[in-house]
């Protein structure tokens, strides 16, 4: 009797591990696709016995036997037998989330998560080929995206080169506007310092004749010397003007005005030099001779430089 109760409790622990087994093998048989971090990277098909890892095609794929063992934990391992040497290679391991998903929370890789498993299919042929469909698809949106982003970068970069076209154009015309208000400035400044220095040597002048006539009313001409006595005030009118065409002529036509000047003044010494000096008469013609010529040229000066 204890022999027999025995042998039922033995036929009945292998019978449960058989059925737990089996309850296994049977969820596992079928068509799945490996999903790893969202893209699909093979497709395998299951029997009782064996296991067909189909990739980017039908051709040539990888067979395999393969064993299932349930672990404690409620995950089981799957292990292919390696046909060259016949040895156990480990698989996955994993579990059932329902009877469709089978989450993959280890591999030889290290590959798990809840992104990684594998997701029962109809067929294979036909997964493979609505995913390459679906891939091509992704793909030329993909493309079209990055044309998209492409375009947009080449109008940002015409937005960009019209701006700063724009900013360059309007830049030039600022700088085009200042150039004339300068230009106006300097005009206007040349005309009041034309004006100014005229007044000046009009004011001279014509004090120097209402002096002559205070002295002699009914002179026709003014005796010698007389003018000449004004010589340090036209010269130092002559020097003030050329001062101011110092400051603001050209530097070239300046230097040019300068070899004209040093001209005139040893014109003039030399000129003054030859003139006679015998008598007090003759002196005073010198120094008139002086000074006029140093009027003349202060109103020269100011009337063809001061523009």
């Amino acid at each position: 009797m204890k022999h027999f109760i025995k042998l039922f409790l033995g036929v009945l622990m292998l019978s449960v591990f058989l059925v737990a087994c089996g309850s296994i093998e049977s969820k596992i048989i079928g068509s799945w696709k490996v999903v790893i971090d969202d893209d699909v990277v093979a497709y395998l098909e299951i029997d009782e016995e064996r296991i067909i890892n189909r990739q980017e095609s039908n051709d040539n794929p990888m067979t395999a036997d393969y064993i299932l063992t349930e672990t404690e934990d409620d995950n089981f391992i799957m292990e292919v037998v390696n046909p060259e040497d016949g040895t156990n290679e480990f698989f996955f391991e994993g579990y059932f989330e329902n009877k469709n998903t089978v989450i993959v929370v280890d591999t030889p890789g290290g590959a798990e998560g809840e992104n990684n498993g594998l997701v029962r299919i109809d067929s294979v042929k036909e997964e493979m080929e609505k995913d390459k469909e679906a891939a091509e698809a992704k793909a030329a949106e993909e493309e079209k995206k990055k044309e998209l982003a492409k375009e947009k970068e080449e109008e940002e970069k015409a937005e960009q080169r019209a701006k700063e076209k724009e900013e360059n154009e309007k830049a030039k015309q600022l700088a085009k506007e200042k150039r004339e208000k300068e230009a106006k400035q300097l005009a206007a400044e040349a005309s009041d310092l034309k004006k100014k220095y005229l007044q000046k040597a009009d004011v001279l002048d014509d004090r120097i004749m209402k002096e002559a006539k205070e002295i002699d009313p009914d002179a026709q001409d003014m005796r010698p010397g007389f003018y000449g006595q004004y010589y340090n005030e036209w010269d130092d009118l002559l020097q003030n003007v050329w001062d101011e065409l110092e400051d603001t002529m050209p530097k070239d036509a300046f230097e040019k005005l300068k070899s004209d000047q040093i001209e005139w003044i040893e014109m003039k010494e030399e000129k003054f030099d030859e003139m006679p000096d015998e008598t007090a008469s003759a002196r005073g013609k010198g120094v008139d001779y002086l000074a006029f010529e140093t009027k003349d040229r202060t109103y020269y000066l100011i009337e063809d430089y001061m523009d």
